[in-house]
């Protein structure tokens, strides 16, 4: 298993960062080789949860952050998203049905829930989201 965590400023240009921070980590982790079609769907999926973490938390406020924390496997990869408290108080990632499939914002946890094999919040004592993605090793 190889672990990896890293931090990010708050700001538009840490999404990309964070996503060829993790893709990178899979790519790497001398235990597994991943389907491309599972890193195509990291790389989105990370895309959309540091998006939301910028957007809807305090880890988007100025000088602030967020951290990415990188799990794989031979069977997997586990990703959380730490962030600061949301900015609406309460207020959970939730999937809801895209009215507009145009549409270039408000489906994002749709398609986590439509790619990651599972995901969820963090503990009641953390902020954040996670995601795993599995598939079958290679012999």
């Amino acid at each position: 298993m190889t672990i990896s965590l890293t931090s990010f400023p708050g700001i538009p240009d840490s999404v990309a960062a964070a996503r060829r921070f993790v893709t990178g980590m899979l790519r790497l982790c001398p235990q597994t080789s991943a389907p491309d079609e599972v890193v195509h769907r990291v790389e989105l999926i990370v895309s959309e949860l540091c998006t939301n973490a910028i957007r809807h938390t305090r880890s988007g406020d100025p000088g602030q952050k967020f951290h990415v924390h990188v799990c794989t496997d031979e069977r997997g990869v586990h990703v959380e998203v730490r962030t600061l408290p949301p900015r609406r108080p309460r207020s959970v990632p939730r999937v809801v049905p895209p009215e507009d499939p145009f549409s270039e914002h408000g489906r994002g946890m749709f398609l986590v829930d439509q790619w990651a094999t599972q995901w969820g919040t963090l503990s009641p004592r953390e902020n954040g989201v996670y995601f795993l993605l599995a598939w079958e090793p290679s012999d």
